[in-house]
C-alpha cells in the first residue's frame, strides 16, 4: 500500500526491511529483480534502486556479482574491550569454530616480524598459517609468527586439533597477557580472495596483533585478513573526560 506524503523509496525499503526482520526473507534469500519490484510496487527503476541501495549500505542486503541481490547474513560482532580468542568467540556466538592449517614451519624473520617481536633481522621464527572458520565458512586467513628459540618444537605440533594459546600455556608455561592491535582496510589479493571465498579486490580488514607475556615480552606477531562482509568490531567507550 502506497502512503501519501512518504517518499516511495522509503516505503519500499520499509516493506522489505519488515520482511527481513520478520523472517519472511531469511538470510541468503534472493530478492526479486528490479523489474519484478517495479511491477509489484508500481514505481520506476530509479526508485527501486534507491531503496535497495540503502538496504545494501546498511548491511541488510548484499549484491552478488552476476547473481542478483540477496539478504545478507548477519555479521559477527567482536568487542575490543579485552583479550580474545577466535575459537572461543565463535563458540560464544553459538557457532562451531574450525581451523584449517595451511602450513607451519621455520622462517627467517622479515623486517616487520623482527621489529614486532624485538628480534634481529632473519632470526628464525615459527610461522603458522591458518584459515579460521565458523560453521565451515572461512572468515579469517591469518599467519602467526613466534620466536623459535623460545618455543622449541612448536612447529611440530598439530594445530588442526590444538589451539595455539592453549599449547603455549600447556607446553611452555607461557600465556598472553596483553596485546596491541592495529586495524587497516585493504582490498583482497588473488590468493586471499581464493582462501576466503571472495573476489580479488573485495574489501577486507587487516588486523596486526602483537601479543605479550606478563613481563611484556613479545611472544607472537599475527597478521589476520578478515572478511569485512561477515565480521565487524566494536568498542565500548566510557564517560567523556572534560
Amino acid at each position: 500500500m502506497i502512503v501519501e506524503g512518504v517518499p516511495l523509496y522509503r516505503q519500499i525499503k520499509a516493506d522489505l526491511l519488515e520482511q527481513i526482520k520478520g523472517g519472511q526473507l531469511a538470510p541468503g534469500a534472493r530478492i526479486e529483480s528490479e523489474l519484478e519490484l517495479m511491477s509489484r510496487y508500481g514505481v520506476s527503476r530509479a526508485t527501486v534502486r534507491q531503496a535497495l541501495g540503502q538496504l545494501v549500505a546498511e548491511g541488510y542486503l548484499e549484491i552478488r556479482r552476476g547473481l542478483g541481490t540477496y539478504v545478507a547474513t548477519p555479521k559477527l560482532e567482536q568487542g575490543l574491550g579485552g583479550f580474545y580468542s577466535f575459537s572461543r568467540e565463535i563458540e560464544r556466538l553459538g557457532m562451531r569454530p574450525g581451523t584449517r592449517v595451511l602450513g607451519v614451519g621455520l622462517e627467517p624473520a622479515t623486517r616487520t616480524v623482527a621489529a614486532a617481536l624485538g628480534l634481529p633481522l632473519e632470526t628464525p621464527v615459527v610461522a603458522l598459517r591458518r584459515l579460521r572458520l565458523a560453521d565451515d565458512e572461512p572468515l579469517v586467513a591469518e599467519t602467526s609468527y613466534l620466536p623459535a628459540a623460545r618455543f622449541p618444537g612448536l612447529a611440530e605440533r598439530d594445530f588442526s586439533r590444538r589451539r595455539l594459546y592453549d599449547t603455549l600455556l600447556a607446553d611452555y608455561g607461557v600465556r598472553p597477557a596483553r596485546a596491541h592491535e592495529v586495524f587497516e582496510p585493504v582490498l583482497l589479493t588473488t590468493e586471499e580472495a581464493s582462501l576466503l571465498g571472495k573476489h580479488r579486490g573485495d574489501p577486507a580488514l587487516v588486523v596486526e596483533r602483537t601479543a605479550f607475556d606478563p613481563t611484556m615480552q613479545p611472544i607472537e606477531f599475527c597478521r589476520s585478513v578478515v572478511r569485512s562482509d561477515r565480521v565487524r568490531y566494536f568498542v565500548d567507550l566510557g564517560e567523556a573526560q572534560a
